[in-house]
């Protein structure tokens, strides 16, 4: 597996940090992860597809190594990561980049890429596709109480942060129903930057749970605004399956859109982390047919 060169950007409040596949003279994909991971769990994925591709992978704001200000109680929109990928594309300037990203990074893939000239086109694993309504109502000054209800807003919240070594995180997490169906080193891969180090020696989650539980919550977002008035191709890959953050309204809307819109089963929302194979060869065909 090839292994990628670690990057950090230099933004206008801060470091983004994130991966780098070389490869002068392919075609440049930024990917971007999904709430509560980072870059480093798709190292296999993205590894996969480092032949064709030069390849970005970026840590999201309040997430893996990036050194970026994240303060849960400011955010209520996906909309600050997308300014952030935005950002990164002006610094790492090329000709024609290729979109990607997984759930909430698929989203925040497309709000970004709206209005650019420089977006040749975009795959979007399982985006979190939520009706038009509940964006509506997340931009109202009830939602933040409507919001801490919701069962993955509160499990975030609740999640264990400090551990005192990372062999004792590598073997709970292994036991949970959540990372059961990943691929061998998967996990592994995902806990080497998902974890930080502690000055007592122990180790904490780069992605703070309070943060996690925010952008679970901060749906403020115009992704459907943003599919309608995207510059370039989009294809959707969607997993048959009751986890799906793409229902069947969504399908509809998005084939509506113009998308090319897959849908796999035998996978869950979790598809990239599942099946990071099988993934790499959908986004390299995807992408190399736009």
């Amino acid at each position: 597996m090839t292994r990628p060169q670690r990057i950090s950007v230099d933004l206008s409040d801060g470091e983004i940090a994130g991966l780098h596949w070389p490869g002068e003279g392919k075609p440049p994909l930024l990917f971007c992860h999904a709430t509560g991971f980072c870059a480093s769990a798709y190292t296999q994925m993205l590894s996969h597809l480092s032949a064709r591709f030069e390849i970005f992978a970026l840590d999201m704001r309040g997430h893996g190594r990036s050194a970026l200000p994240a303060d849960p109680t400011q955010l209520r929109s996906w909309r600050i990561y997308a300014r952030d990928i935005g950002a990164f594309l002006d610094c790492e300037r090329r000709e024609r980049w290729l979109l990607a990203g997984h759930s909430m990074g698929g989203v925040t893939a497309a709000l970004a890429a709206e209005g650019r000239g420089d977006v040749a086109a975009l795959a979007l694993i399982e985006p979190v596709a939520m009706p038009s309504l509940l964006a509506m109502v997340a931009a109202t000054p009830a939602w933040p109480l409507i919001s801490a209800r919701w069962p993955l807003v509160r499990q975030a919240a609740r999640r264990r942060s400090r551990w005192a070594e990372r062999g004792a995180v590598s073997r709970s997490y292994a036991k949970k129903a959540l990372f059961r169906n990943w691929a061998p080193g998967v996990l592994e891969d995902y806990l080497e930057d998902a974890l930080a180090e502690m000055e007592d020696g122990g180790v904490r989650l780069s992605c703070e749970p309070a943060w996690e539980a925010a952008t679970f919550a901060a749906h403020d977002n115009d992704f459907w605004g943003a599919i309608k008035h995207l510059p370039c191709p989009i294809a959707v890959y969607a997993a048959d399956s009751a986890t799906s953050t793409v229902r069947p309204f969504a399908l509809r809307r998005l084939r509506r859109a113009g998308a090319r819109v897959t849908v796999a089963a035998g996978v869950s929302h979790l598809a990239p982390l599942e099946k990071p194979a099988e993934l790499a060869a959908y986004m390299a065909e995807t992408l190399t047919a736009q």
